[in-house]
Parts: structure tokens; C-alpha cells; sequence
């Protein structure tokens, strides 16, 4: 797999949030907007589930997703 450097600035980023591990987050993301996950420890896995704002039956769990 080859890896390729994003050309995003993270000055530029209009929001920025560290999450300790372990812990939840909530963010809406809007459209246009792009989300970056970035693991500052280099140890640990992204557990991820998106939602639909306005339709919470839509949605992305990768593991569900993978398995079918």
C-alpha cells in the first residue's frame, strides 16, 4: 500500500479537537466539510461510526460494513 502525504494545511483547519484515549466524540459534519482522524500516539486503532444527521438510519460502521 503506498501511503500519500495530504496537502492540507493543519493551520487552515477550521476546527481541532484532541480526543484522549478512550474517550467519545460528537461532531456534525457538514457538507463540503472533510474529516481527518489523525492517531497522535501511533498506537491505536480509530473506532469510527458515521451518521446521517437527518436521517440516523443512514449510516457507515465499518465493522458491520466489512462483514457483510
Amino acid at each position: 500500500m503506498t501511503l500519500i502525504a495530504s496537502n492540507r494545511r493543519p493551520e487552515d483547519a477550521v476546527y481541532r479537537h484532541v480526543i484522549p484515549a478512550g474517550e467519545p466524540w460528537l461532531f456534525e459534519v457538514q457538507k463540503g466539510q472533510t474529516l481527518r482522524l489523525l492517531d497522535l500516539e501511533g498506537n491505536q486503532a480509530i473506532d469510527t461510526l458515521f451518521y446521517n444527521a437527518d436521517n440516523p438510519r443512514e449510516r457507515y460502521d465499518p465493522q458491520r460494513t466489512l462483514r457483510r
